[in-house]
């Protein structure tokens, strides 16, 4: 019996990650959402004018003061706006270099956070020096404001830089805080008529009452703004990546123009703390009135946190689609039929 010989037949070349197996779930490459360079820029781009618009109205309130005292209160209480810009401004020219080079230097801890820290201090540096030599004078008040520019620039850079998910979540945070920071500036230009409207009458208990109510109220719709911004900017990053957030990426997203706030004011407390102490010892109603500023700026940062994260949670939930009823789906065996009550 004769035996046939069977040509042999080439096979095809096995690739070489196929024939080490399939790749774990932990070291697949994971395509990681975020913004495009040009958006990161158009945000730069707003936070940096922001800042840019509260120094020039620094300089300018400084320049109309003929009166020393009057000056130095008037800097104190807009101290914590001006950090809060420069926060702003540093995590969001720190987002923008972050992108601009993920390439290269995004995939290694030390680089990324060395580049963000060092993005948001020229930010800090060039905001400081713009406020120092466009007053001129000098004053220890415009110095002290300057550091705290620097201080609160650098370090939203370096939140930027602190986790590869940071950049996306500072980024968020920053569109988010600039709609907050232009909810109080409107608030404050439209004090009066707000005033008239919250029930401030003739005394000085009814005007502090309506003062408090405007204060909360406008926390909420900032808080509320917030949350939208920072759902939407999330869900932009998403849908352009095609990979689906983890909720409590949104609930961190909405919180974060609060928790930027409360950043603000701690760099305000410890940076501007000679700038404080002096706007308080000019007179008794000067003290308390710098303390009920304090207590509000507080309240209010609290206020946005809370509900910027319960809208941000509350815009996914609507986004989300309708489960839909495994009791109708023949195909499992495993659910009775009836009505599913939630245990």
């Amino acid at each position: 019996m004769t035996s046939q010989s069977v040509p042999a037949v080439a096979a095809d070349p096995v690739p070489a990650d196929a024939a080490a197996g399939p790749v774990p779930a932990d070291v697949a490459p994971v395509p990681r959402p975020g913004n495009s360079v040009v958006t990161a820029v158009t945000l730069a781009g707003l936070t940096l004018a922001w800042l840019a618009l509260l120094i020039w109205s620094v300089l300018a309130t400084l320049a109309a003061s003929t009166d020393g005292v009057l000056a130095v209160t008037e800097t104190a209480y807009g101290l914590p706006a001006v950090i809060f810009a420069a926060l702003l401004a540093g995590a969001g020219v720190a987002q923008a270099v972050r992108r601009a080079t993920a390439r290269r230097l995004d995939a290694t801890v030390l680089p990324r956070l060395l580049v963000a820290v060092a993005a948001g201090a020229l930010t800090g540096a060039v905001a400081a020096a713009a406020l120092v030599f466009g007053d001129g004078r000098g004053g220890s008040a415009v110095t002290i404001l300057g550091w705290a520019l620097f201080a609160g620039a650098t370090v939203g850079g370096t939140l930027a830089g602190l986790h590869r998910w940071a950049g996306l979540l500072t980024a968020a945070g920053a569109a988010a805080g600039l709609a907050v920071a232009v909810a109080i500036t409107a608030r404050e230009l439209f004090k009066g008529p707000l005033l008239e409207l919250f029930g401030a009458g003739q005394t000085a208990a009814s005007v502090l009452a309506a003062q408090s109510r405007i204060v909360w109220v406008s926390a909420l719709l900032a808080g509320a703004i917030a949350g939208a911004v920072a759902f939407g900017w999330l869900a932009g990053a998403s849908r352009r990546s095609t990979t689906r957030l983890p909720w409590p990426t949104y609930l961190v997203a909405g919180a974060a123009p609060g928790v930027l706030l409360l950043v603000a004011e701690l760099i305000t407390r410890v940076g501007g703390a000679e700038l404080l102490g002096l706007a308080r010892s000019f007179s008794e109603t000067d003290e308390a009135f710098q303390a009920m500023a304090d207590a509000g700026r507080i309240n209010s940062a609290l206020v946005v946190l809370f509900a910027g994260s319960f809208t941000a949670l509350i815009c996914l939930g609507r986004t989300l689609p309708s489960r839909p009823d495994q009791a109708d789906d023949p195909a499992d065996p495993a659910v009775p039929a009836g009505p599913v009550r939630a245990g």
